[in-house]
């Protein structure tokens, strides 16, 4: 099983570098840096879920 599961990825060949000044990384860790730094701008953007209701609560309205 581990011999077929070898054969699936190839991995005898250069990795793929992204070059910038002085750092060197692997462009599968340079996409993933990228999908953290947009998880957490759109955590930063999207509000909390509850918050209108919880804020209408406050001003003693209807949450609806």
């Amino acid at each position: 099983m581990i011999h077929v599961l070898g054969a699936i990825f190839n991995l005898s060949h250069p990795a793929h570098v992204v070059h910038w000044h002085f750092i060197k990384l692997p462009l599968a860790n340079v996409i993933v840096i990228g999908l953290m730094l947009v998880a957490f701008a759109v955590a930063i953007a999207l509000p909390f879920p509850g918050a209108a209701s919880r804020a209408a609560a406050r001003r003693g309205g209807d949450s609806s």
